[in-house]
């Protein structure tokens, strides 16, 4: 179910009245058009703007890497190293910016290969004498000295997240950008009538349950510094807005006045939580410090006004209302001026998402083959849509690097956690089958290897 639904519904039951050197940059000058594939679907009606590295490189015209695999000092095999091995391979593959070469395959140096003289090289050197210790190294050519050389020193448990960590840095040596290896999606999964937050790794693995307050929780939403999440929860038998410090794994009520709180979203600079109450009688949307200094209320209409979502730079925010009679995307001035609508087509349009990079917002819109995924450009006017039927697919929300979105989708019958690129393309489960889960919100790229030694190497001229 979407917030503007699950307040709808609230409303409804209530007592109350209405109770770089490689930067993504989207070229809006239209001249550079394609046609949005959808899959093979039939709808190529749409076009894209085309997406551009540093406005030269397409994002298409991938990094020529080959990985020549991690080699052991001796002929022993290690589980770790296999991990490692592994889990780097698939980071590779699915940052989807490399023309990956597997080990399997010896370097291609010939005149005939359009990217020899492009290819990078990327191998390791593992030693588990007295603790498991990986040398990675990037080279122009086979056999040449790199130029750029790290130590990692894990224990055997944490092959996984080291893997991540070496993807994480090999990506920011070849393109200047941060990557999504060292981020975590969360999500409400459903165990038996509650909900609970998890959240595993970007690639589905290491899940961690973080609250067991055996009530339902809605709409999490990860702040700036990884380091907390707001949440909606029944904890008080009403709709109250906490937030979880996921260290200690203590939380507190951030606001729990009458009336149905929900939908948090953080401010970029962590300052101010955005939120729709009904406090004042029917949903409006208010920010709030989150020291809980100040009070704002930003919409004043008769409608239901829900799904705050700030805009990058902090000085936006994109919400939902229904004051034309259906749910529709606005886009106000963090004062709540200048309201302006950003969605003009379909009955039906929620839960604005705006990427982090800014030249994109996804929602959700009701089709005839169900509730989809569309992305448009901040003045409403190309409208792309990124999924289809069967089944609903919601709850968008971007990761850190503007490249890719988590959803929720019931396509296989039980709601699940899936990404995409922003094409709408690539799409991986993430959550586990075996529940129901919904609402995911991507973290920030964060460092949780302090148990990975990490020492970078000294280049010899």
């Amino acid at each position: 179910m979407t917030v503007w639904g699950y307040t709808l519904n609230s409303w409804l039951r209530s007592k109350h009245p209405i109770n770089l050197q490689f930067s993504i940059i989207l070229l809006l000058s239209g001249a550079l058009t394609v046609s949005a594939q959808q899959n093979n679907r039939s709808n190529n009606a749409d076009a894209l703007w085309e997406v551009f590295l540093s406005s030269k490189v397409a994002l298409s015209d991938r990094i020529p890497l080959h990985y020549t695999g991690i080699h052991s000092a001796d002929s022993i095999s290690y589980a770790a190293q296999d991990t490692l091995d592994r889990v780097l391979v698939r980071d590779l593959t699915l940052c989807r910016l490399f023309n990956l070469r597997l080990p399997n395959l010896a370097p291609d140096t010939s005149r005939s290969n359009p990217f020899s003289d492009r290819t990078t090289y990327l191998d390791g050197q593992f030693d588990a004498d007295s603790s498991f210790r990986v040398i990675m190294s990037l080279r122009a050519k086979p056999g040449a000295p790199p130029f750029w050389t790290s130590a990692y020193t894990f224990a055997e448990e944490r092959a996984r997240a080291a893997a991540h960590r070496v993807s994480a840095d090999v990506i920011r040596q070849l393109t200047g950008e941060p990557t999504v290896m060292q981020t975590r999606i969360a999500y409400c999964g459903q165990i038996g009538r509650i909900k609970e937050i998890f959240s595993v790794t970007f690639d589905g693995f290491d899940r961690i349950c973080h609250t067991r307050q055996n009530v339902s929780l809605l709409s999490p939403a990860w702040s700036p510094d990884g380091k907390k999440i707001a949440y909606t929860t029944f904890l008080e038998d009403q709709a109250d807005i906490y937030i979880l410090d996921l260290d200690s794994g203590t939380y507190q009520p951030f606001w729990n006045g009458p009336g149905v709180d929900q939908a948090p979203d953080w401010s970029p600079d962590g300052q101010w939580i955005a939120f729709s109450s009904s406090m004042d009688g029917n949903a409006e949307i208010y920010i709030r410090r989150v020291d809980g200094s100040e009070l704002k209320r930003l919409t004043y209409s008769w409608a239901i006004e829900t799904s705050p979502d700030w805009s990058p730079t902090g000085r936006q925010i994109a919400f939902t209302s229904d004051r034309l009679g259906r749910p529709q995307v606005f886009i106000m001035d963090v004062d709540g001026a200048n309201e302006r609508r950003l969605t003009t087509e379909g009955e039906y349009n929620d839960t604005p998402a705006w990427s982090p990079r800014g030249d994109l917002i996804a929602y959700v819109r009701r089709d005839i083959d169900g509730f989809q995924i569309y992305v448009t450009d901040p003045q409403g006017e190309k409208h792309v849509k990124l999924t289809t039927g069967p089944g609903d697919n919601m709850d968008p929300v971007w990761s850190p690097d503007g490249l890719k979105l988590a959803f929720t989708s019931n396509r296989t019958g039980r709601k699940q956690i899936y990404t995409m690129d922003l094409f709408g393309r690539q799409v991986d489960r993430i959550s586990d089958y075996y529940m129901s889960c919904s609402n995911p919100t991507w973290s920030p790229i964060m460092d949780n290897s302090d148990d990975i030694s990490v020492t970078p190497q000294t280049m010899n001229n």
